[in-house]
């Protein structure tokens, strides 16, 4: 998959384009359904598959405050694009320039630079000045190019639309299970690994602590089970994100017991895939009452999610 950066690299030198537009954070079912319509066309027309999206979120320029957390970091979301069997990804910064153009500039913009065949969107697109262009206007101005435009129908999960919105929000009530449903994988952080207190060691339940950028969206208070990937390693894991109550603590954390791994991981990248949910957030009234339930939890990880 070939990546630009910028839109001075665009210079219509693709042929036959199918252009999926979006956001895309999350890669989830709907995005993949877009997206897939742009690599099947242009297969169908020995063209080029191109998605179209932008570095940063809109928001940081319009609302910095109200910008959501990120499903992914950037690397996933091409990692997950590249997956996809896309042949260009266009990933350009969100401007002011392009903040202030009207929707038939955006349009005018796609057309001089891309010259695509084919426009793919989801039913929700926006695009253009303060977002007033939607999918029926894209059909009309984008017509005007000679551009065919394809909307996508929504995507349902039961009877949940898929989208990133939906996805964060069972995220932040710590339903990974139902995200996982809707982004069509497990939802994933990644980060370095870094110093703890040592607590976990002394409880007989050693942790890494992970460093998680700070715009990703990190699940709700409790205890997951989990699959950890460290390098190309991968075991099972129980994840705790939360304060530890117990000790008083006040610092949200994300600390992963990792099941039969002895190593060192400090300063490595390490992925936990977030498979199930085993319980809320607790304070205990004692140590002893704490690694007692860690034991119960360990054995409801093995039997739910790794038994063989």
């Amino acid at each position: 998959m070939l990546l630009i950066k910028s839109l001075t690299e665009l210079q219509c030198q693709f042929s036959n384009v199918s252009l999926a537009l979006g956001t895309f954070d999350g890669v989830h079912l709907a995005h993949r359904h877009v997206i897939g319509r742009t690599v099947e066309w242009s297969r169908h027309h020995s063209g080029t598959s191109m998605v179209f999206t932008f570095s940063n979120h809109p928001l940081s320029l319009i609302h910095p405050q109200r910008v959501p957390p990120q499903l992914q970091t950037m690397a996933g979301k091409t990692s997950e694009i590249r997956k996809l069997d896309v042949t260009v990804l266009v990933r350009v910064p969100f401007t002011r320039e392009l903040l202030h153009l009207s929707p038939e500039a955006f349009v005018e913009l796609l057309a001089t630079k891309i010259n695509p065949r084919h426009i793919v969107v989801g039913p929700n697109y926006s695009f253009g000045d303060r977002g007033k262009g939607n999918p029926d206007a894209l059909i009309a101005m984008a017509g005007k190019y000679g551009i065919e435009t394809e909307i996508c129908p929504k995507i349902m999960a039961g009877d949940v639309m898929v989208s990133s919105t939906a996805i964060r929000h069972l995220l932040t009530r710590g339903d990974v299970a139902a995200a996982s449903n809707l982004l069509g994988r497990a939802y994933e952080l990644s980060g370095v690994v870094m110093h703890g207190d040592q607590r976990g060691r002394q409880l007989g339940f050693p942790t890494a602590n992970l460093k998680v950028p700070a715009n990703l969206l990190i699940p709700g208070k409790g205890v997951y089970a989990v699959r950890v990937k460290v390098g190309r390693e991968v075991h099972g894991g129980l994840c705790n994100i939360g304060v530890n109550p117990t000790f008083g603590l006040s610092q949200l954390r994300v600390e992963t017991h990792i099941l039969d791994f002895d190593g060192d991981l400090y300063g490595k990248k390490m992925t936990i895939g977030f498979l199930g949910r085993l319980r809320s957030e607790k304070t205990f009234s004692s140590v002893a009452a704490l690694v007692g339930q860690m034991r119960l939890d360990l054995q409801k990880a093995q039997t739910e999610y790794f038994a063989e």
